[in-house]
Order: C-alpha cells, then sequence, then structure tokens
C-alpha cells in the first residue's frame, strides 16, 4: 500500500488538536443509534457571501428593478411566497416544500459589528460567540455538552474540518466526497491481509509503549469504522457538487451510527463579477443538493433531521462596475424540514433605508437562529452555549398529543393517542410519528394489550413457529396465547406482521375482558350471526367502545388503523383524560 494512501486514509476519520500527530488523533468510532427524542442538524455554509436580493427576490418592488438593473432576476407568480417576495426560479424544488409548509425563510439576518471579511464574519457565525480566545463552534460545543458519541459530528469535503463542529473533547469526523476511505477496499488479497492486520493491533496490546499502544489501537479503530462507513459510497450517488455531499450526508444518518450534526459547505458566492450567471449556477446547484439530501435520507431520518442554510454575510444593494455587488450586510437564512415551521420570518430589509455603505440594515441577530435551534430542535441550552439570551424565533413546529407532530389535538383520536403515549402504551413508530392511518398489525396490536394490561411476566414461550424470541412482541404474545386470548392464526403460526381486522379487534378486546355475554345484538348489517366475533362486535356497541362505521355498518373484514385502535383501548380504559 502506497504512503499516500495510508495517510489519506487516516486523514478521513481524524480530527485534530493535542500532542500526537493529527492524523492518529480524534479517530471516531462509531456510536450508539440514535434515541426516540434526537434531532439532527446539517449545516450549509454558502461561502463568499450569498446575495439575498437574488435568492429571495422582492420582485414586486420597482426599486430592486431600478438599482439592480439588467442584474434583477426575472421571476413570475410560480416562485411567489408572498409579501412581494419570489423564491429564485433556479429554487424550484425548494419552493415546492416551502409550499408544503417545509421552509422557512429569514430575512435580514445579520451580526452586530457588520464585519465585511470573509475569514472573520464566517468565524463569527460558525462560532457563535465572537471574541473568543480559543474559538470553538456552536454545535462543536452542543456535541461536547451534550456527551454525544466519538461519530457525532461528520464533516462532509475535502477541506479541513469547519470551525462550527470544532469542540473541546469530542473529535470530528472528515469524510472526502470521494469515497475510497483507507481500509474499506478489501477486494485485492493483499488489501485484505494489511487491513485485517492493522485491524487486529488495535485489539492487542503493542508492546512498545503507550504511544504505540495509542497509534495501534487507533489506526486499528479507523480501519474498522472506515468499513462500516463505506456503504454511503456504493450505489448510484451524484456525480459531484452539493448534491453529492449531501447525497452522503443523508447515508451516513440512515447507518443510525449516532450522528447528530453534519456540515457541508458551497462555494462560489463572492459575485464580485458576474453576479447573475454565477448565482444562477449557485442556485440550481443549492436546489439540486437539497433535493438529493432528502431523496437519499430514509423515511425514518425525515422527521427528525433538518437543514440549516447560510452564509457569513449578504452582498451590497447597488451593483459595481464589474457586473457584480460587492460585501454587504443583512441577508438571508434557511431552514428546511418536514418539522420545520414554514413560512417568512423577520422583516425584509428596505431598500429604501440603507446604512451609510450602502447595505441592507439586518432586524434578525444571526444568535437568535442559533439560539432557537439549540434550544427547540437540539435540546440544548442556548445561553450557556452562546454565552447570552437570545431571543427564539418560531421556526418548529411543536408536537400533538404524545408528542407526535402527525396526531392533531383536534382529532377525534388524538386525547386517546395522548394518553397511550402518557401511559407507555404506544411509543409510536419513530421520532415524533405515530402514523395514526397506518394499520395496527398482529405484533402491535399483542403488544398494546400487553402493556395495556401492565406489562405482565412468567408467561411460558408460545412456541409459535414465526415469532423470534428477542422480537418486541414476543413476552405480549406468550401472555396473550396464556391467556387464551388468541390461539394464533393456525399451523403454529401467530402472523405477527398481519394486519389486524376489525372483527379480530373486537374478539381480542372481548377476550381480554372475559367474553363477556348478555350484550344485544349489535345490529349491523355486516356483522352476521355466529360469527367469531358477533358476540364481541355486540358487547363492543353495548360498552360505548365502537359505534360503528356508519348506523348499519360495522366493516369487520377491513384493517384496524392505529387511530382506531388507540381509541377503542382509550374507551375500554373509561376515556381517561
Amino acid at each position: 500500500m502506497a504512503r499516500r494512501r495510508f495517510l489519506q486514509g487516516a486523514l478521513a476519520v481524524g480530527g485534530t488538536a493535542g500532542l500526537v500527530p493529527t492524523w492518529l488523533d480524534g479517530v471516531a468510532l462509531a456510536g450508539p443509534p440514535l434515541g426516540p427524542a434526537d434531532r439532527i442538524l446539517v449545516s450549509v455554509f454558502l461561502s463568499g457571501g450569498n446575495d439575498g436580493l437574488s435568492t429571495l427576490v422582492p420582485g414586486d418592488d420597482g426599486l430592486y428593478r431600478s438599482i439592480r438593473g439588467p442584474m434583477a432576476v426575472n421571476v413570475g407568480a410560480a416562485n411567489a411566497v408572498g409579501d412581494g417576495l419570489y423564491l429564485h426560479p433556479g429554487l424550484a424544488r425548494l419552493k415546492a416544500r416551502y409550499d408544503a409548509g417545509q421552509v422557512a425563510l429569514i430575512r435580514g439576518v445579520g451580526e452586530p459589528s457588520k464585519d465585511h471579511s470573509h475569514f472573520s464574519s464566517a468565524a463569527t457565525w460558525m462560532s457563535g460567540r465572537p471574541g473568543m480566545a480559543n474559538p470553538t463552534g456552536w454545535l462543536g460545543r452542543h456535541v461536547d455538552s451534550a456527551g454525544l458519541g466519538e461519530l457525532a459530528a461528520v464533516s462532509i469535503g475535502w477541506g479541513e474540518v469547519p470551525l462550527v463542529l470544532k469542540g473541546d473533547t469530542v473529535p470530528v469526523t472528515s469524510l472526502p466526497p470521494g469515497g475510497n476511505l483507507f481500509g474499506a477496499d478489501r477486494i485485492e488479497d493483499y488489501e485484505r491481509l494489511a487491513v485485517e492486520s492493522l485491524s487486529r493491533l488495535g485489539r492487542v496490546d503493542s508492546g512498545i509503549g503507550p504511544f504505540g499502544s495509542f497509534a495501534s489501537s487507533t489506526v486499528g479503530s479507523a480501519v474498522d469504522t472506515a468499513a462500516r462507513i463505506n456503504p454511503v459510497y456504493q450505489g448510484t450517488l451524484p456525480a459531484e457538487g452539493l448534491a453529492l455531499d449531501l447525497a452522503i450526508a443523508a447515508r451516513i444518518i440512515n447507518l443510525d451510527l449516532g450522528v447528530r450534526v453534519l456540515s457541508a459547505s458551497l462555494g462560489g458566492f463572492d459575485n464580485h463579477t458576474s453576479l447573475r450567471s454565477d448565482h444562477d449556477d449557485r442556485m440550481a446547484e443549492l436546489d439540486a443538493g437539497i433535493d438529493a439530501f432528502f431523496s437519499n435520507l430514509a423515511p425514518q431520518f425525515a422527521g427528525r433531521s433538518a437543514l440549516m442554510i447560510y452564509s457569513e454575510f449578504g452582498r451590497r444593494v447597488k451593483p459595481n462596475d464589474s457586473g457584480g455587488v460587492d460585501h454587504g450586510a443583512a441577508g438571508l437564512a434557511v431552514l428546511v424540514g418536514p418539522r420545520i415551521n414554514g413560512g417568512l420570518f423577520g422583516s425584509q430589509p428596505s431598500l429604501r433605508d440603507l446604512d451609510r455603505r450602502g447595505d441592507l440594515k439586518f432586524n434578525v441577530d444571526f444568535r437568535e437562529i442559533h439560539a432557537t435551534v439549540l434550544e427547540n430542535w437540539l435540546a440544548d441550552d442556548a445561553g450557556s452555549n452562546l454565552g447570552a439570551n437570545f431571543p427564539r424565533l418560531d421556526l418548529f413546529t411543536a408536537p400533538g398529543p404524545g408528542g407526535f407532530f402527525d396526531v392533531d389535538a383536534g382529532t377525534y383520536y388524538g386525547p386517546a393517542v395522548g394518553w397511550l403515549a402518557s401511559t407507555g402504551i404506544t411509543t409510536g413508530t419513530g421520532v415524533g410519528e405515530f402514523s395514526p392511518e397506518a394499520p395496527v398489525t398482529r405484533g402491535q396490536m399483542a403488544t398494546f394489550l400487553w402493556r395495556y394490561s401492565g406489562r405482565p411476566g412468567g408467561a411460558p414461550d408460545a412456541e409459535f413457529t414465526d415469532v423470534a424470541r428477542g422480537t418486541y412482541y414476543a413476552p405480549a404474545v406468550d401472555w396473550l396465547s396464556q391467556q387464551r386470548i388468541t390461539m394464533g392464526t393456525g399451523f403454529g403460526r401467530f402472523s405477527p406482521e398481519a394486519p389486524v381486522t376489525r372483527g379480530q379487534m373486537a374478539t381480542f378486546l372481548w377476550r381480554l375482558e372475559g367474553s363477556p355475554g348478555g350484550a344485544p345484538a349489535a345490529g349491523f348489517a355486516d356483522v352476521a350471526g355466529g360469527r367469531f366475533y358477533s358476540k364481541a362486535v355486540d358487547w363492543l356497541l353495548q360498552r360505548g367502545i365502537t359505534t360503528g362505521l356508519t348506523s348499519d355498518r360495522f366493516g369487520p373484514e377491513q384493517s384496524v388503523t392505529r387511530a382506531q385502535m388507540a381509541t377503542f383501548l382509550w374507551r375500554l380504559a373509561g376515556s381517561p383524560a
């Protein structure tokens, strides 16, 4: 193996700082999977100073067109977002997400010093605490304070780890967009034997002192981690650019290795010349990148992921003499994701009230966005992180009953789902998701009834051939079988993944309550006497647990939705508050 390739691979998984060589320091290991309340943030930095007036265009303001002249962006009704503003035509897919309520456009964002230097202004944004002697990033400090795992922070790109992710204790993993991680390619025998040998080094004492042991264990960990991360590079990926970077970001999230914050960047925004053509290209690339992220992101992570897009400053209002615009002040920040409270935030800076340099005046301190993200998305103490308290913006949607974003308090099942969550009968189908319209499986049904009954133990193995030990529903199925609430579906099977019909649901609840008799016939036209569920349906109607689909239909062969199941159990419990 070439020394160049060895060093390239080691650098790809390492951070910086410390007294040891940087290619051995800070190697990341895979962390624990995300917990039910964990959120993910992807920081996307538009390097060079994005022109907010060409991104969120004041197309109805004649002064804009007068000042910008041929550099003004042409927009139409399809780009409108309200208040006389229009998204750049190159952001068509972002506009569709805006229309779906998943994009927050934060106008007039800036910082008090109105620094026009790329380097110091970017450092101010990324640190969130200007003037620190040894600056760290606001997301790096979050990772440190939250005590997250060693793969919590990931940078996608060829450059060094950005300040925004740098902390004091937890290392940052930097992934090259092109892949080729050292230790991941084991096709050739010589490579396989070499990397397996290095991996084994990490599991034995080197015998050459503390530094040797540190080096061997670090390289061994790097090899093992590279093998786990390498699947993100397999299959079809965008060819290059931000779309490639954000597709990789989505895929490493999908691995569920504990990644919590990620960063990527898109350059080319320092448009002192050729503003229109260059900026048009950057908008198309940004749009493709956002789409690539969500297209590659697994559905179970979509509700817990958000993109934060920002730049170090905006551009001057008046064009220069070279077909561009110079460094400005107030700019635009964007948040994208299913849990974003979509819409316009902040005030549109006035073109008629500029500062003495001819810059737009900011009205949202960038740290208000940081504080909101820290408190309301990452569940961190913003005041400690930023060194001061800042107002919060209403950027994230509040969950409904039970902490589920897909359950509205005004629905018939809202109170029931809230009660199920509060009693631990349900934990949902994902972070902030209950999936009310999804059918209930027999495994889920067993678990609901078992938890409703207090999670009783001691039942013998039901010995259904399709109920594996260790599954979440195995103890519940054992108990249901012991209580004769279920006899399975025949031939020694329980069919845990099959949907539950309304007739079966009625029978389960009826048996759970001891198969009571004496209820008058419900009178549903689709419930014939003598069916296994007939007496159960009669009892459900008498108890007020069901009112049927209509006055004369129960729908015994239809699948039970999770919303319906929550309501049935809640009513069975007496509709508790």
